[in-house]
């Protein structure tokens, strides 16, 4: 689940000391109806993808900007859920999800690979970008039976642990190219997505054999991997592997009991 990022229980001050002007001039005191911005924090959480901070203190929430200089006070809304954010916990729970109804993933236009259900064990899959003639569908509802997505670096060892975990058990899902590591990320995810025979591409990112592939046809569409990235910069996503159950909850990183995640324990 998303960490709520470690604020000083006097933070608000920082909104005091954003205020201080230089010289000699003393620094002007809060209006009467912003008082209550000094009083002690209860709860934040950050919100994904704005370098804003939700507040709660003395029962009232405000949004705090990343280096502490403006401060928004007022209702705010999730447009992604259609929900107002009426408290500190309402905003985490949401910020933790997707609504998958509302914003469809599609596998095609993500060039995602297929893996689990139907492939066998351990063999991997050799279906993607989504062939949508086979009957396979994009997961654009938290269904039960639908897909697990999975965003992975080419180069990560830890998506590659689990994208094994994923194929030996045989757990569905839509695995994405996401080369957040680098220049070198970016290769390997362009050897790989440009690959002609995708089974083969597939063992390569299972193996990390990208290298082995041959170069990439200048004519190589890869908007699939640019729709990636920009979708992953949507989510606010900080590290890889990035997951998001049927249910459209999210994971960064490698959930220790994968199956338990999986089915929302």
């Amino acid at each position: 689940m998303r960490r709520t990022p470690r604020y000083p229980r006097a933070l608000p001050a920082t909104v005091a000391l954003a205020l201080v002007a230089t010289g000699s001039e003393a620094a002007p005191s809060l209006p009467p109806t912003l008082s209550w911005l000094a009083a002690p924090m209860e709860a934040s959480v950050q919100l994904p993808g704005t370098g804003v901070q939700m507040i709660e203190a003395d029962g009232q929430q405000f949004f705090l900007a990343g280096n502490g200089r403006y401060v928004l006070t007022g209702p705010a809304w999730d447009l992604w859920h259609g929900e107002r954010l009426a408290s500190v916990a309402e905003a985490s729970a949401l910020a933790g999800r997707i609504d998958l109804t509302r914003l469809p993933l599609d596998a095609t236009e993500l060039g995602a690979f297929r893996s689990g259900a139907g492939q066998g064990a351990g063999q991997g899959a050799a279906a993607g970008p989504t062939d949508r003639e086979d009957g396979a569908e994009s997961a654009s509802s938290p269904a039960p039976e639908a897909p697990v997505w999975v965003f992975v670096d080419p180069l990560c060892p830890h998506c590659r642990d689990l994208l094994q975990t994923l194929n030996t058990e045989g757990i569905e899902a839509n695995v994405v190219l996401l080369p957040i590591g680098g220049k070198a990320s970016v290769q390997a995810a362009r050897q790989i997505h440009c690959a002609a025979d995708r089974a083969v591409a597939w063992s390569a990112l299972l193996q990390a054999t990208s290298t082995d592939l041959p170069t990439p046809a200048p004519d190589c569409d890869t908007q699939p991997l640019v729709r990636a990235l920009i979708t992953a910069q949507l989510l606010g996503v900080e590290q890889v592997p990035l997951l998001i159950a049927p249910d459209g909850r999210l994971h960064q990183g490698v959930p220790e009991q994968l199956q338990a995640w999986l089915a929302g324990e």
